[in-house]
């Protein structure tokens, strides 16, 4: 059975992720304990750990935010974002171990079938487990700390801005997970961890990140504001 903070966390994460608050909406404790049954405290530790883990700021005595969204916070994100998990991937690479490069072969498949049945929240979950499994993998601490934090903020970009998880009219099933060009990327980044070729999964995972970049920043639309921003042209990795 989970405990209080642990239906709070994943609720909460599930109402940013779902749109039910806009760039710059504050989080009030008191409502989420209301609107999930639960006491103020293990929302309090929660809305603490999400600013820790970034995809929340905290502004004084004022509470809890979602972050206003820019193009240059957007830019500064991905590039961090690419440069982390990058080598988060090569060191998976160097470290591997049979049992690893199944959990993320099992993640790929689980992957697939979501995207197949355009299961859309539930492909969003085995994603973000996919990318921040990569990053325990790496078997570096700090690593994995630090992409988990600006895993998250970059996630508020993509489920704001990224059209796959926009409602979208009705889709013919089942969809072809060949057409995902995430879920193609993904097993280039396993099959390369597989074969322990750091140098090549560190720049499968940077091209990765940077599509995922392209993709968002190419539609958006021009001249909107209220955290909707013009596009950018992308961002050097190497610089």
């Amino acid at each position: 059975m989970k405990n209080a903070e642990s239906i709070a966390y994943e609720s909460i994460i599930g109402m940013i992720l779902s749109r039910n608050y806009a760039p710059g909406d504050r989080l009030v404790e008191t409502e989420l304990a209301e609107s999930l049954g639960l006491s103020r405290t293990p929302i309090r530790n929660v809305l603490r750990q999400l600013v820790a883990e970034g995809l929340l700021e905290a502004r004084g005595n004022k509470g809890c935010y979602i972050p206003q969204l820019s193009p240059e916070d957007m830019n500064s994100v991905f590039k961090t974002r690419a440069l982390l998990e990058g080598r988060a991937a090569m060191e998976a690479a160097f470290c591997r171990t049979d049992e690893d490069v199944d959990m993320l072969k099992s993640l790929l498949d689980e992957e697939k079938e979501k995207y197949s049945q355009d299961k859309r929240k539930e492909y969003a979950a085995v994603n973000n487990k996919f990318h921040l499994l990569l990053a325990q993998l790496s078997k570096n601490a700090c690593i994995e700390r630090y992409v988990k934090q600006v895993y998250w903020r970059a996630g508020l970009y993509t489920f704001y801005f990224d059209r796959f998880y926009v409602p979208p009219a009705p889709i013919k099933l089942p969809r072809d997970p060949s057409n995902s060009i995430s879920c193609t990327e993904h097993e280039q980044i396993v099959r390369a961890i597989a074969i322990g070729d750091g140098s090549l999964a560190e720049n499968v995972m940077r091209n990765h990140i940077y599509t995922s970049y392209s993709r968002i920043a190419g539609r958006i639309p021009a001249g909107q504001s209220a955290g909707i921003f013009t596009a950018r042209n992308p961002f050097n990795l190497m610089s």
